[in-house]
């Protein structure tokens, strides 16, 4: 790392890199204009009166946040979307029927176009449309917003130019005049044309990310012919380019505050994705993923994160590679994903095109997406509340049951019940969100300039979205544990099992002892238990299948939690479980195995979840904590073991993997003496965090994580 790099990150850590907002007055007659032409004129006001920061350490510039701007800003803010705000006080972190409740959306840009086609020909795309939808005055409005939002952005490069130049002229030191008119000459270019070499590849970028600061997608891809002709016309060196690249980084850990915003210390305010299979079918993993990998590396910065896209061609010493370095990283930044499942449920449930369905990214804390689409999830749900729903109100339907298939038809009808209202409630969460005209961010997002409105009506070209379940390991337990007690061993009967869990197990202890000493779990390879899990993931599908969203994305199910504690809130909600949880109790994060269920290893554990989804709809945010003894990652025998063993874990189908080595010893004395480990970092939920600082819940939900011998 340059001493370069070094100072802007203590910079960083010190003070802001961005220059504060400056608010304006606005014209009161722009409230006679139409809402899109409104928010764009505004908007684009407000970008060209915020000042030009330079250091002498910056490469890159246009670096700005709408703090003080008074219309809807980029889409993953959602700052001054007045009907999203209204959303989210109504239902962000609200139970709604111990159901569902509303979460965040993520986005990822289409990098790729505006870097190797620029913004002139989107101009002309716009003004043709224009001139299509002038007899529809809601559409002709939109694109004349996007008219003038995109001339804006291209000015505003021109005023950075501008600035540079004029830096330059004042400027005696030879060195930085040379690199102040290169980033003038380089504003001057992008994004309004292609770029034509590495650096201008990257200014584009980090000028971009400003109008929708959310995931960068896959630039290991979209930058690739850029870095490789000037590495090979000897334009650029190997070092240079990551020292690029860090410059990048750092702005793009800056763009969340430092202080006064929790979100600083997780690590999912920007998630990307390297590696992958191309549209020729081969892996996608070049010198330049691994550059970008070794750049983030050797920054201490607590975003971006990466998932590496593993395919059965990805070599087994790039494997190692980004598990040694996942090993190396205090700030927890690495997480892996399977391309082989996934891209069965994006080409087989989502219908998507496989040429297509080859350029998904991982956005947020776990969600995939596409390059210019909006991930329209945003919903997690209860997918326990089904089975407490028979057990608790359908009593005597339950005891009537003569076998586990007339039990499981009563039960697939309250799933069925509940997955179509959580998909009412999705839609209404998207109608919602849809009342507001974002045209900042749309420029980045393909489809809005052909449909004639914005992004967030559900104007993308490609649509993709679901729900992230809570409680999945719990419904699969409860379900395995009366076929099992009930049904199979008649080690108790319905009416006697319903009767002690409504005593919150009070009435009979044996019987919840001997559960949980003997309960075919999920997480063991069992096969009652794995049988089970592949059953409800089929019909989920087959229910989810049948139901059409606003928006008409089909549904892919996901286990993430997000920021929030939701696997804790829906537990404290929720009745006492066949599986041996208590009322009230926390559901787990993610899906796999906690409390010492997981009795056969962690190669059992990655067996179970290998195969608990044959549809492709378990292919969503997913995610999979798994917790390795840190004596055995610290060994590089035993490293090279688990190396193997994670490899096998993806052969056989498993989706995601993001790892933890602390002792339950380590995170107990955290809790004790905080002061002490404020530098621990563990993953979560799709993102990592400062240990001591998470909420109760998330810490209380990691210390059951089985930790693995």
């Amino acid at each position: 790392m340059s001493a370069r790099i070094e100072k802007l990150i203590a910079e960083m850590k010190q003070h802001d890199l961005i220059p504060a907002s400056i608010e304006i007055d606005y014209d009161p007659m722009d409230l006679a204009l139409p809402e899109a032409v409104l928010n764009a004129k505004r908007i684009i006001e407000y970008i060209l009166a915020q000042p030009v920061y330079m250091t002498d350490e910056n490469r890159f510039t246009g670096m700005l946040r709408f703090d003080k701007a008074v219309v809807p800003a980029d889409l993953f803010h959602r700052m001054h979307h007045e009907n999203f705000m209204k959303a989210f006080d109504a239902f962000y972190n609200k139970y709604r029927e111990n159901l569902v409740v509303f979460e965040w959306q993520h986005t990822a840009p289409n990098y790729d176009r505006v870097i190797h086609e620029g913004l002139l020909p989107y101009l002309e795309n716009v003004r043709k449309y224009k001139e299509i939808y002038k007899d529809d005055p809601e559409k002709y409005a939109f694109e004349e917003a996007m008219e003038i939002v995109v001339n804006g952005i291209l000015t505003r490069s021109d005023q950075l130019a501008k600035a540079h130049e004029a830096a330059a002229d004042a400027c005696e030191d030879p060195v930085r005049k040379a690199e102040l008119l290169k980033l003038a000459a380089a504003c001057r270019r992008v994004p309004r044309y292609p770029a034509e070499s590495f650096y201008e590849g990257l200014q584009c970028l980090i000028y971009c990310f400003q109008y929708l600061p959310d995931s960068i997608g896959t630039m290991d891809r979209f930058l690739r012919d850029l870095y490789e002709k000037d590495i090979a016309g000897d334009a650029i060196t190997r070092e240079e380019a990551k020292d690029l690249i860090q410059e990048v980084f750092v702005h793009i850990c800056n763009h969340t505050p430092m202080s006064g915003n929790r979100n600083s210390d997780f690590t999912a305010e920007c998630h990307f994705a390297i590696g992958g299979y191309t549209a020729d079918g081969e892996d996608g993993f070049t010198d330049l993923s691994r550059l970008i990998v070794e750049s983030l590396m050797e920054i201490d910065t607590r975003r971006p994160s990466i998932s590496l896209r593993w395919t059965k061609k990805t070599s087994f010493e790039v494997l190692k590679f980004m598990l040694d370095c996942e090993r190396n990283d205090k700030n927890k930044r690495i997480a892996f994903c399977n391309d082989e499942p996934r891209l069965k449920g994006l080409t087989e449930i989502v219908h998507i095109p496989y040429e297509e369905a080859v350029k998904y990214t991982m956005v947020g804390c776990n969600e995939p997406s596409f390059p210019g689409t909006v991930w329209y999830g945003g919903m997690t749900v209860n997918i326990a509340r089904p089975v407490t729903d028979v057990l608790y109100n359908r009593t005597e339907d339950a005891v009537n049951c003569a076998d586990f298939e007339e039990f499981y038809a009563v039960f697939r009808e309250e799933l069925d019940k509940d997955l179509k209202r959580m998909f009412e409630y999705s839609d209404a969460f998207n109608r919602m969100r849809a009342k507001d005209i974002n045209v900042l961010s749309c420029f980045m997002i393909d489809g809005c300039v052909e449909a004639g409105r914005s992004a967030t009506a559900g104007a993308c070209k490609w649509k993709i979205g679901g729900a992230n379940l809570m409680g999945q390991t719990c419904l699969i337990d409860s379900l395995s544990i009366i076929k099992q007690y009930v049904f199979e061993e008649k080690k108790t009967t319905m009416a006697h099992l319903i009767d002690v869990l409504k005593s919150d197990w009070a009435l009979d202890e044996e019987l919840h002892a001997d559960i949980l000493k003997n309960g075919r779990f999920f997480g063991n390879h069992d096969p009652l238990s794995d049988a089970m899990a592949r059953r409800i993931s089929t019909d989920l599908c087959a229910i989810s299948g049948e139901i059409h969203t606003v928006f008409d994305f089909p549904i892919l199910f996901g286990t993430l939690a997000g920021y929030n504690p939701h696997f804790g809130e829906f537990g404290k909600r929720t009745a006492a479980t066949p599986d041996g949880r208590y009322a009230g109790d926390t559901f787990m994060v993610g899906t796999g195995q906690c409390n010492g269920k997981d009795r056969n290893g962690l190669l059992a554990l990655m067996q179970s979840v290998a195969q608990i989804d044959p549809t492709g709809i378990m292919t969503g945010p997913v995610v999979i904590n798994m917790m390795i003894d840190a004596a055995l990652m610290k060994n590089d025998e035993y490293f090279e073991k688990i190396c193997k063993l994670l490899e096998t874990y993806f052969k056989i189908g498993g989706i995601q993997f993001q790892l933890n080595y602390v002792t339950k010893e380590e995170l107990e004395a955290a809790l004790k003496a905080p002061e002490n480990y404020r530098d621990l970092k563990v993953r979560v939920s799709g993102y990592s965090g400062t240990f001591v600082i998470l909420n109760e819940g998330i810490q209380k939900e990691i210390l059951q994580r089985t930790v693995k011998e």
